[in-house]
C-alpha cells in the first residue's frame, strides 16, 4: 500500500516499485519541498523556482511550478514548498462570474449610483444608490441649510441698507420695491425682474400704489391663489413636471447620424463581453432566440472564452436580420435580471456619441429599424 498522494504516481516497472516499498516503509513520507528518489529511495529537495511539493509525500518528482497567464502578473514566486501565486493585472479582475479569464474593470457607475469601492484583482468596482449613502444625505441637508442662511443674511443686509439711507417711511417705501425686484430676480431667474417691474407700471406707474396693493394682499392671503400673476417662464416651470407623471413615453436609443441601427449596434459587441457577467451569456442568448445547440456550436468554434459572446451576438444578428435591435438586447438583459449591465450599456452607447435618446410619444416599444 502506497500512502497519500503516492497512489496517483505511475510506477514504471516492478523494480522501481520494489525500491519504493523498501526505502519508504508505511507511514514514512518525505517532508514538504522534497520528493522520493525513484532509484535510491532517499528524499531529494525540489529545485527552487522549478518544482515544489506543499505537503509530505512519496512522489517520485516535484510538481512543476505554474507560469502566470498573459493577462496575469506574479504575486509571489514559486518556492520549494509553494506554487506560483498569480493575480489579474491592474485594471482587470477575476471573480466567480469570470473564473476563466481576467475582465476589464468598470470605468464608472451607472446613473443614480456612486462608487464606494475601487476595483481589485478579485472584484469589480462596487456601486450603490445615492439614497443608500447617509453621508450624501447629510451633505444635501447641509447645502440646503447654507442656502437658506445666505438668503436670510442678504435680506437682513438689504433691509439695514434701506433704513440707513433714510429713516422716514417715504425713503423706506422707495427702497423696498427695489429689494422686492432684486429678490424676485434671484428666485425666478433671468427676466423675472423685468416682469415684476412691468407689473408695477401696469398698476399706475406709482410706487405707493404698488405698496398699497402689497399690503392688501398681505391682509387677504386667501385671494392670492386667484390673482397671482405669473410670468410665462414661471408658468412653464410649474406645469413642466406634471407632463411626465401622466405620460407614457419611452426613451428610445437611435443612431445619432442616421446610420443603420443594426450595424451601429454591432460596433459595440466587443465591449458587451466586459459588461455582461460571464455566467449570464448563455441565458441572454436564449432570451434572444438562440437554441442550446446553436450556443454550444458557437462556443466550440470560438478560439478563446472571451470571444464567445461576440460570436453568439453575431449569430443572433445573422439569424434574425433587421429584427435584431439594441432594444431587443436591452429588454432581454432586463428579463434575466441584469439591470446593472443594461444601464452600463446604455451609458456606453450614449457617451460614445453614436446613439442619442428620442422620445416615443405612443408609449409602445419601437424598434430602431
Amino acid at each position: 500500500v502506497v500512502p497519500g498522494s503516492a497512489a496517483i504516481i505511475k510506477v514504471h516497472d516492478q523494480s522501481v516499485g520494489t525500491q519504493q516499498w523498501e526505502h519508504s516503509p508505511l507511514g514514512e513520507l518525505c517532508p514538504p519541498g522534497s520528493h522520493r528518489s525513484e532509484h535510491s529511495g532517499a528524499c531529494n529537495q525540489c529545485t527552487e523556482g522549478v518544482g515544489y511539493t506543499s505537503a509530505s509525500n512519496n512522489l517520485f518528482s516535484c510538481l512543476p511550478c505554474t507560469a502566470c497567464k498573459s493577462d496575469e502578473e506574479e504575486r509571489s514566486a514559486c518556492t520549494r514548498t509553494r506554487n506560483t501565486a498569480c493575480q489579474c493585472k491592474p485594471g482587470t479582475f477575476r471573480n466567480d462570474d469570470s473564473a476563466e479569464m481576467c475582465r476589464k474593470c468598470s470605468t464608472g457607475c451607472p446613473r443614480g449610483k456612486v462608487k464606494v469601492k475601487d476595483c481589485t484583482p478579485w472584484s469589480d468596482i462596487e456601486c450603490v444608490h445615492n439614497e443608500s449613502g447617509n453621508g450624501h444625505n447629510v451633505w444635501a441637508i447641509l447645502i440646503v441649510i447654507v442656502v437658506i442662511l445666505v438668503v436670510l443674511l442678504l435680506l437682513v443686509a438689504v433691509l439695514m441698507f434701506c433704513r440707513r439711507i433714510g429713516s422716514g417711511a417715504s425713503e423706506l417705501a422707495l427702497c423696498l420695491p427695489k429689494v422686492f425686484l432684486w429678490c424676485l430676480g434671484l428666485l425666478r431667474g433671468p427676466g423675472a425682474e423685468d416682469n415684476a417691474h412691468n407689473m408695477i407700471l401696469n398698476h399706475g406707474d406709482s410706487l405707493s400704489t404698488f405698496i398699497s396693493e402689497q399690503q392688501m394682499e398681505s391682509q387677504e392671503p386667501a385671494d392670492l391663489t386667484g390673482v397671482t400673476v405669473q410670468s410665462p417662464g414661471e408658468a412653464q416651470c410649474l406645469l413642466g413636471p406634471a407632463e411626465p407623471e401622466g405620460s407614457q413615453r419611452r426613451r428610445l436609443l437611435v443612431p445619432a447620424n442616421g446610420a443603420d441601427p443594426t450595424e451601429t449596434m454591432m460596433l459595440f459587441f466587443d465591449n458587451f463581453a466586459d459588461i455582461v457577467p460571464f455566467n449570464s451569456w448563455d441565458q441572454l442568448m436564449r432570451q434572444l432566440g438562440l437554441t442550446n445547440n446553436e450556443i454550444h456550436m458557437v462556443r466550440a468554434d470560438t478560439a478563446g472564452p472571451g470571444d464567445a459572446l461576440y460570436a453568439m451576438l453575431m449569430k443572433w444578428v445573422n439569424k434574425t436580420g433587421q429584427d435584431a435591435s439594441i432594444h431587443t438586447l436591452l429588454d432581454a438583459l432586463e428579463r434575466i435580471g441584469e439591470r446593472h449591465a443594461k444601464e452600463r450599456i446604455q451609458d456606453l452607447l450614449v457617451d460614445s456619441g453614436k446613439f442619442i435618446y428620442v422620445e416615443d410619444g405612443t408609449g409602445s416599444a419601437v424598434s430602431l429599424e
